[in-house]
């Protein structure tokens, strides 16, 4: 299936192998590393900042027991990262956990890369919200368009706002950091920190106030 094809809790902290010689020679001469040959593996991961990113791995070596690894330099030495919309027309097949796990190396990568998942105010909780899938950015799945209701006769507004978490004392609201301004409301400009809340019953994601600081 090409990547595209597959949401992104599909991709999420998940290993892939790329066969097909077109694909590979493209990511190959992507990240200049033109002797890699087929198939390519990597691992798709979620950076908050960056997106929905691949972490090209290389070839899946054989040693002399016939165990499987991966070598040290794509582990520890090179940050050979491609962003999904690079990406997002490969055909890509998802690899077996089991095989995964007897693959040396695969969980040194894995917990090096375990610093964008640190689930400060529940935040990881939010990507399994389906009902905000609509209102994600493609790519910044945490980047959210989000609605601000002004007073007066000012029009409303659609902004982006990045999620951040889930508000504990009330738990259907999120914190979201504007990452746009307002036309019309001053109040509401780039990194404030707002309350953003879904609503079932016209199905909008609404701004419901102003967080007056950032929650930890």
């Amino acid at each position: 299936m090409k990547v595209c094809e597959f949401s992104f809790r599909d991709l999420d902290r998940k290993w892939i192998g790329i066969e097909s010689k077109k694909y590979c020679k493209k990511l190959a001469k992507k990240i200049k590393m033109r002797k890699l040959l087929c198939p390519i593996f990597g691992y798709f991961y979620i950076d908050k900042e960056n997106g929905l990113l691949l972490r090209v791995l290389g070839n899946i070596e054989r040693d002399g027991r016939n165990k499987l690894y991966l070598d040290n330099d794509f582990i520890f030495e090179n940050e050979l990262v491609v962003d999904y919309d690079f990406v997002k027309k490969f055909d890509v097949e998802i690899l077996d956990e089991e095989v995964v796990k007897n693959i040396e190396g695969s969980i040194v990568l894995e917990n090096k890369l375990d610093v964008h998942y640190k689930n400060i105010n529940n935040f990881l909780d939010t990507r399994n919200m389906e009902e905000l899938d609509s209102f994600r950015n493609d790519t910044f799945v945490d980047d959210v368009q989000v609605l601000l209701k002004n007073k007066d006769e000012s029009p409303d507004e659609l902004l982006w706002a990045r999620i951040e978490g889930i508000m504990d004392i009330k738990p259907d609201v999120l914190i979201c950091k504007l990452l746009s301004s307002s036309y019309y409301n001053d109040e509401y400009a780039e990194d404030v920190m707002v309350g953003v809340k879904y609503f079932s019953d016209d199905e909008t994601l609404r701004i419901v106030g102003m967080l007056k600081k950032r929650e930890k």
